[in-house]
């Protein structure tokens, strides 16, 4: 069976596309607006750490993978500890848990709240 890559993408709140390409920017990176800001897909790797540091944010990357269901959101803001909400209630979280994304609860509702396609990160509602 191959191996299904996680998908990333990342709104950096209150931060326009030029300010978050004077930070990071790669060739297989989009980057464009968003109601909250600047919506990043593609290939992100270390840059949300970057964003954080240096955008007041804060920030949320958000993943996926579609072969195991897993969906989760790190939000970093400055150079606090990054927190995470997880669609896996039984596992550890990597980091401390937080309840919702802006009052959103399921990965649809968080997606719809910070204004990301679906198919940005490969999302598929079941």
């Amino acid at each position: 069976m191959p191996k299904v890559p996680t998908r990333s993408a990342c709104v950096i709140a209150g931060a326009t596309p030029a300010e978050v390409r004077a930070i990071a920017a790669g060739e297989h990176v989009t980057i464009g607006e968003n109601r909250l800001g600047t919506l990043v897909t593609g290939t992100i790797d270390g840059s949300v750490i970057d964003y954080a540091a240096e955008l007041p944010g804060p920030v949320y990357d958000v993943m996926f993978n579609p072969g195991t269901g897993w969906f989760a959101v790190t939000i970093y803001t400055g150079e606090n500890q990054p927190r995470r909400w997880d669609n896996r209630p039984d596992e550890e979280a990597g980091y401390p848990r937080v309840p919702d994304v802006l009052g959103a609860t399921s990965p649809s509702a968080i997606l719809e709240a910070l204004d990301i396609p679906a198919d940005a990160v490969g999302y598929a509602p079941t």
